[in-house]
């Protein structure tokens, strides 16, 4: 309805600029104090326009709502007339918390829980106690145990002792390779830095302290670690031992180190060593895999096996290249005759006097056409 006659109906004025019109559900647009979900106070006004006027809530059941002057609603020790705890709280809400209940050191323990200097951060309850002549602990005593040489090393925290407890750390004590700052000047030795972190130092003995690979472990229990150049830390059979004294180890890839003839070395030149299955490593013309010479009573392709004993040389088998090819002079498998020698058997003869089967055929076709002329 267009109850003002003005031409607009229900306009959205907002005439105490609270960003609720009446239309909102403005109960007052008159203050800008009153709309919808204002904070609700004590003043005899339904500010929140819900419509109860000062709810008189006490949400934490203390005894006292906010109207009574509770301070903190949602904690029920807190209230008008409550008494004060040490725990730097306005605990009965009279708008002041207690000058002990302050920590002025920012050290964490309020004054009135036994800091007994609340100016001072390294001096409260439970504080180590410093070579400084005060009362770090707050227990009464000034410098207690601090002043003393438990360790018998002639010298006391507040002479210099970096550590009280071991008697090798003092001011000018000797450094030794331990990883600890033994003459208390507060630097460590460089080589008993651990700086690639396998935790060996440097005057342990870690031959690079940039490479956690290489250090002092012995994994395997050889007695060799990667720095002595153990090649397997995980493999107690590959070691740096030279147990048949023939110059190499089983890193260095012996195979047999109880025997100085099997080793990784290629002494003939011929590509292999006795670790390969050269069974003669002085002789270039054995190996595994080289042709069976025939007729030099050598086993050439290290089968086990010599010249007639071989596969490769058959029966009658007189050249020397063990390769049955019938291609040279002498060679008493041939059936070329200009290749048989002299010796041949009586096989040999008759195979060289038969004529060819081709042969034989053609002569009987050619009989056959004469006959029919």
């Amino acid at each position: 309805i267009d109850n003002d006659c003005d031409a607009a109906t229900d306009e959205n004025l907002d005439a105490d600029g609270d960003g609720h019109s009446p239309c909102d559900g403005d109960c007052d647009d008159g203050d800008p104090a009153v709309f919808p979900g204002a904070e609700e106070v004590c003043n005899g006004v339904d500010d929140d326009c819900d419509p109860t006027t000062d709810e008189d809530a006490d949400d934490d059941g203390d005894g006292f709502s906010l109207c009574d002057g509770d301070c903190d609603d949602g904690d029920g020790v807190v209230h008008p007339g409550a008494s004060e705890q040490c725990n730097g709280v306005d605990d009965d809400c009279d708008g002041a918390v207690p000058a002990d209940e302050t920590d002025g050191d920012g050290d964490g323990v309020l004054s009135c829980a036994d800091d007994c200097d609340d100016a001072d951060p390294f001096t409260y309850p439970g504080a180590p106690e410093l070579c400084d002549g005060i009362d770090n602990d707050c227990d009464g005593e000034v410098d207690e145990g601090v002043d003393e040489d438990p360790d018998g090393d002639g010298y006391n925290a507040c002479q210099g002792d970096c550590d009280n407890g071991d008697p090798a750390v003092y001011p000018g004590a000797p450094e030794i390779c331990d990883g600890k700052d033994d003459d208390c000047d507060g630097l460590l030795a460089p080589d008993e830095a651990d700086e690639d972190g396998d935790e060996a130092m440097v005057c342990a003995g870690d031959c690079d302290d940039t490479d956690p690979t290489l250090n002092l472990d012995d994994a395997d229990g050889d007695t060799y670690d990667t720095c002595d150049g153990d090649c397997d830390v995980t493999d107690p059979t590959l070691n740096l031992d030279d147990e048949d004294g023939d110059g190499f180890t089983p890193c260095d890839g012996d195979c047999d180190d109880t025997d100085p003839d099997v080793t990784p070395a290629d002494g003939d030149g011929d590509g292999y060593s006795a670790c390969d299955g050269d069974c003669d490593d002085g002789d270039s013309n054995a190996y595994p895999g080289n042709l069976e010479d025939c007729d030099d009573g050598v086993d050439n392709d290290c089968d086990g096996l010599v010249d007639g004993e071989d596969d490769e040389c058959g029966p009658g088998d007189d050249d020397t290249t063990g390769d049955d090819d019938d291609d040279t002079a002498g060679d008493d498998d041939s059936t070329d005759p200009g290749l048989i020698a002299p010796d041949d058997c009586t096989c040999r003869l008759d195979v060289r006097r038969r004529p060819p089967v081709g042969l034989l055929a053609i002569l009987a076709l050619a009989g056959l056409l004469r006959r029919r002329r």
